[in-house]
């Protein structure tokens, strides 16, 4: 079913490929064919969404710990 997952984090130089990284890995390459982004009104910080095709509790688990470990994730929902 589609999922969607949202990280919040600080902006970074290299958030975006860090984060299409681990979607991809973790939940194939069409996660990436979903995803929008909204900076903050100051640009300290960005939120991402991706829409996944979600297969299992296991795989949405292992993704939100992957992406908690990320340096700039500040959240993830």
């Amino acid at each position: 079913c589609a999922y969607p997952i949202k990280v919040v984090a600080r902006t970074a130089p290299d958030l975006r490929h860090t984060l299409d990284d681990v979607f991809a890995r973790l939940a194939g390459p069409a996660a990436l064919s979903q995803v929008s982004e909204r900076p903050s009104g100051q640009g300290n910080f960005v939120s991402i969404t991706y829409v996944i095709e979600a297969q299992s509790e296991m795989q949405i688990s292992a993704l939100f710990q992957e992406l908690k470990q990320c340096p700039s994730v500040v959240m993830v929902l």
